[in-house]
């Protein structure tokens, strides 16, 4: 049976950038629309299922009721989960019960912190990321009707996934002894605080030091000030460190939320792979992951690792290019 998963967070797009910076603010309205449009793609090319993610706001619900009536070869369900916490937890949850059940495309509506809670628990599920939150340097600007036909190729068969997705870098944080704290899918920040306040990050006063899978400077985001070294790409399998903080160094200002250009002396960089730990700065203060204040780091002595073999993820424009190639959406080869 084709399946496609969708997780939709309805927190994404709403943190408190909104109010120091001009964060996009993506309604639950739009994000109705969206899955309304993936529902839509998803039943021109027949995938037999789509199951969704409950929700606290009900998305899941008012998209299901509206699109149902219109529906004609695809079945939609909410997932069962067997409670509801209202945060990250539901996501993780959702995303391991999608692995269990062998969906063959998850698509995720949220921002850099949804991709990463989700690629914690995605192993192998070719994941379509679809930004709904503030800087996304990790999920793909994309319209909802083309992200279901690109989905809806992988679930039918059409294209197969080995042949469009790969493998997306992440950075692990360990401690000394060697236990795996978290991920990180974008940028790993130490920050000189013990505050982890309202989570999102729009001082950069306190960065310490910057661990990035990618840099550049068409980014928003943390990740903007590796890209504003006008460095050449991180080569494969590397990520960059970026150390912060002192008097004496070379003088910035980068993007690091929407509408929000401030000042940062970075001191030191430098390109490491896979097989070179890097030692966190500090023995107190706080690591911000993917944007997000997370973890304390309370004299502990703590390392940052790329791992070049992170979430699998499905590269739209390939998919697409393969399915009009195989012809997809020809009339003859649609249900009928």
């Amino acid at each position: 049976m084709s399946t496609v998963g969708i997780i939709v967070n309805p927190a994404s797009g709403k943190d408190i950038r909104r109010v120091i910076a001009a964060g996009t603010v993506v309604t639950n309205q739009e994000k109705i629309n969206t899955v309304l449009r993936l529902l839509r793609a998803c039943d021109a090319v027949g995938v037999d299922r789509v199951l969704m993610m409950p929700d606290p706001t009900h998305i899941a619900r008012r998209a299901m009721k509206i699109a149902e009536p219109e529906l004609r070869y695809t079945a939609v369900a909410e997932l069962e989960l067997d409670y509801m916490l209202g945060n990250w937890q539901d996501t993780l949850r959702a995303t391991q019960r999608f692995a269990q059940l062998g969906v063959n495309c998850l698509v995720v509506l949220g921002g850099d912190g949804t991709s990463r809670v989700v690629a914690k628990a995605s192993g192998d599920l070719p994941l379509l990321p679809i930004s709904t939150g503030t800087n996304n340097a990790f999920p793909q600007m994309i319209e909802g009707t083309l992200a279901g036909l690109a989905a809806a190729a992988i679930a039918s068969g059409v294209v197969p996934a080995d042949r469009v997705c790969r493998r997306a870098p992440q950075l692990e944080l360990y401690t000394d002894d060697g236990e795996l704290l978290d991920i990180a899918l974008a940028d790993l920040v130490v920050l000189d605080s013990l505050d982890t306040g309202a989570l999102a990050v729009w001082d950069s006063a306190g960065i310490r030091a910057l661990f990035l899978t990618r840099a550049s400077p068409s980014a928003i985001g943390l990740s903007s000030i590796g890209g504003w070294l006008g460095l050449d790409a991180c080569p494969p399998d590397h990520a960059l460190a970026v150390h912060t903080g002192a008097e004496q160094g070379r003088q910035l200002i980068a993007p690091i939320a929407p509408g929000l250009l401030a000042p940062i002396t970075v001191n030191s960089h430098q390109f490491f792979d896979k097989q070179t730990a890097q030692k966190i700065p500090l023995r107190r203060g706080v690591i911000a992951l993917d944007g997000e204040r997370e973890i304390l780091i309370s004299e502990r002595l703590l390392n940052v690792r790329i791992n070049p073999m992170g979430p699998r993820v499905l590269n739209v424009d390939c998919a697409l290019q393969e399915a009009a190639t195989a012809g997809m959406l020809d009339a003859s080869r649609l249900p009928q």
